[in-house]
């Protein structure tokens, strides 16, 4: 197990101050990971998550940088989208650099809409020599009906205890009729409209995919069985045969963490996440 420090960094973004906190190993490897936190979130992320996977990263010689983005935590300045945050990940990327000697080439670390980011942004950056994406975000209204009735509905239809909840009056039925009705008809739709056509709320996701097809370096797709946003991922992936070739390039590699949560909320599925990255930033 390598020693090492960590300390908090501060930067600038269009005026604003950002803080962040650096691992850094006595002994860094030449490969560094920007950690990006996504979400509502601040740079320790949920159950610890992010401060975890720092620390067990600088162990095994791999120094990081998770940060607060604008306007969240510590940092200064107005929150940003998902969408908007490529000066922050060129600045934090500087400051990683700056701080971690030895390492010259960074990869990009992702939960959710920080995986989007990544992928949107990492192509324009030279100094990105790699992506690690955990349940991408690529929700926009169109794939969810068919991820709940796939991945919901039909599941809950199976179990015994469903229907004695159902006709004991624990669940409300119209309610739920209606829920699913709606998202039938939603599901009609799309398939009636035409699978071709390009809505305006999948703009970000036409760029994560065109990130993807531009991106050279290795890719690292992690994915949480029990978590509705991943199986959105792999609808997308399933039915659009563009996504579908960009994630079978052989520099995409993916990995399902069975049972686990969006968050990978319990301890083993943090420790296989952080595994699986530390194994595959060693074979790049």
């Amino acid at each position: 197990m390598t020693n090492y420090n960590e300390q908090a960094v501060t930067f600038s973004v269009g005026g604003d101050r950002l803080l962040g906190i650096a691992a850094v190993p006595d002994s860094a490897a030449d490969v560094g990971v920007l950690i990006l936190v996504g979400g509502p979130q601040y740079r320790v992320g949920s159950h610890r998550q992010f401060t975890l996977l720092a620390r067990s990263l600088a162990e095994a010689g791999i120094a990081s940088l998770r940060f607060d983005y604008r306007g969240m935590g510590d940092s200064e300045g107005e929150k940003c989208e998902f969408d908007e945050i490529e000066d922050e990940i060129s600045a934090a990327i500087d400051v990683l650099l700056a701080n971690a000697p030895g390492v010259s080439r960074v990869v990009l670390w992702g939960l959710c809409d920080a995986a989007s980011s990544a992928l949107i942004f990492a192509h324009r950056n030279p100094r990105v020599s790699g992506l690690v994406l955990l349940n991408p975000w690529v929700h926009s209204g169109d794939y969810s009906p068919q991820v709940k009735l796939a991945h919901y509905y039909r599941p809950s239809l199976k179990q015994s205890d469903q229907w004695r909840r159902l006709f004991s009056g624990q669940i409300r039925i119209l309610p739920a009729f209606v829920e699913l009705a709606k998202d039938s008809l939603a599901l009609l739709g799309r398939y009636l409209l035409g699978n071709g056509r390009k809505a305006d709320s999948l703009s970000f996701v036409e760029l994560m995919l065109r990130g993807l097809e531009q991106f050279r370096h290795g890719t690292l797709i992690i994915l949480s069985e029990a978590d509705l946003t991943a199986r959105e991922f792999s609808t997308l992936v399933a039915t659009d045969s563009t996504w579908k070739a960009a994630t079978a390039k052989s520099s995409v590699t993916t990995h399902t963490v069975a049972e686990a949560d969006h968050t990978f909320s319990r301890r083993p599925w943090q420790d296989e996440v952080s595994r699986l990255t530390i194994e595959w930033l060693r074979r790049q």
